[in-house]
């Protein structure tokens, strides 16, 4: 196995909790291994310094974690690199949310003081867009963004449809405001609970 991050450039130091070769019958829960065997020390102690992992075994984990050496993937029997989420993030090296982008992206449209009351939700049935309300004291107004950009939500005018919503594509903040003032515009869709019922039928 390759020398882990902390060892590469110094001796690994004695083991402070070495492992035990006497055997007394018992086995390990998560791995099964007996005690005293040479698949209990390798499934619970650090193969470069000998310390027993700070994660214990839960079954053959991925990961495993010594406080001297690191981390190793067990599945890859290699070391990882130290990591630091906040490196991550200052370095810019992950990968934002499908959310987050829709969120840069309404900052960048309707202004940051719109993206600071949006809010996702979650309860859709549609996978086909990422859904949001825009709140503010109390009051919601539901907006969705997917393939096509984002759309504003108004109630459905049939009176017999209680729940159904007409979405109306908007592109600047204006057309939030004439979303929320007069209802559909002229480029909105038919009612989605209606459309549901139509493809379901």
């Amino acid at each position: 196995m390759t020398t882990c991050p902390t060892h590469q450039t110094s001796t690994p130091p004695p083991p402070a909790m070495p492992h035990s070769t006497t055997s007394d019958g018992f086995v390990c829960k998560g791995c099964a291994a007996a005690t005293g065997s040479e698949a209990l020390r390798r499934n619970h102690h650090c193969p470069c310094c000998g310390e027993r992992f700070v994660s214990g075994c839960t079954g053959q984990p991925r990961r495993r974690t010594c406080h001297r050496c690191g981390t190793i993937d067990t599945h890859l029997d290699q070391w990882l690199p130290p990591t630091d989420p906040i490196l991550e993030l200052l370095g810019d090296n992950y990968t934002p949310s499908p959310w987050f982008r829709v969120w840069q992206e309404a900052a960048r449209r309707f202004g940051p003081d719109i993206a600071h009351h949006l809010v996702q939700v979650t309860t859709e049935i549609d996978q086909t867009h990422l859904y949001g309300e825009i709140a503010f004291r109390g009051s919601v107004l539901a907006i969705r963004h997917g393939e096509h950009g984002f759309e504003a939500a108004s109630n459905c005018p049939v009176t017999e449809c209680r729940r159904g919503r007409i979405w109306t594509p908007v592109e600047i903040r204006e057309d939030l405001l004439n979303v929320r003032l007069n209802g559909p515009g002229p480029r909105a869709s038919r009612c989605d609970r209606s459309a549901r019922r139509t493809r379901h039928s």
